[in-house]
């Protein structure tokens, strides 16, 4: 089996579209399925995070979530033999999901806050806390939808962690600064600033930069003259 997902990300969209369809492309590929990319936008950085996963990567020509962008995606599909397309980002809405079911291909939709205005996918995932019914009542009778934290897509290197004990202190000193893969606005650097002002004895922090965090440089001259570390796949570790 094989199977396409149907994702993107820069600076202004983030990294989690792809990062949490990784998640379910690493269980899928444990399994024994092939698992490949579809990206209209260029990521270097999370592209070689994908290739070191051993997964496929696809560019596309068509402009994001447009029409022409579903007819490659499902000739995608039928030149991998994949039977099952995952699409995830917001700017993929009814049509592009009816152009995808009308192929025969099964659809399963990675959504956040129902913001289409109609779902043919023949699975809505929505893993977040708030996630209700009421969101997709524009759906088709076929429309099977998975809601809430149970559905939660949790990569291996997380979920390695399931069992850990942890020991929390009466008084934090550590803390750890993550905003996710891009930051456009830089808001880390605030935060990184607001700690600077605690006078807290001993305290530590730890600030994750994204891969498609465009204020990296600034960031890490911030850092490097303070008592906080930095991590971040720009960084060699």
């Amino acid at each position: 089996m094989n199977l396409l997902i149907r994702a993107d990300s820069n600076a202004q969209m983030g990294t989690g579209h792809v990062m949490r369809c990784l998640a379910l492309a690493q269980e899928r590929h444990d399994a024994g399925v092939n698992a490949t990319f579809v990206m209209a936008i260029e990521a270097p950085a999370l592209e070689t995070r994908l290739r070191e996963e051993r997964m496929g990567i696809v560019h596309l020509s068509a402009l994001p979530g447009s029409a022409d962008d579903a007819i490659q995606t499902r000739q995608l599909a039928r030149q991998k033999g994949a039977q099952w397309v995952v699409a995830d980002g917001y700017h993929f809405g009814g049509e592009y999901q009816r152009i995808i079911k009308d192929s025969a291909l099964r659809l399963l939709f990675v959504d956040d806050y129902g913001h289409t205005e109609h779902y043919y996918a023949d699975i809505v995932l929505n893993q977040n806390i708030h996630a209700y019914e009421d969101l997709y009542v524009n759906r088709e009778p076929y429309t099977r939808l998975l809601l809430g934290t149970d559905y939660v897509l949790l990569r291996r290197e997380f979920r390695e962690w399931r069992k850990w004990n942890r020991k929390i202190p009466k008084m934090a000193r550590k803390v750890l600064v993550t905003l996710g893969g891009s930051d456009q606005h830089n808001q880390t650097l605030k935060v990184i600033r607001a700690l600077q002002q605690m006078d807290v004895d001993g305290l530590e922090a730890v600030v994750v930069i994204g891969a498609n965090n465009p204020h990296f440089r600034e960031l890490q001259a911030t850092i490097h003259n303070s008592q906080f570390t930095a991590h971040s796949p720009h960084i060699s570790q």
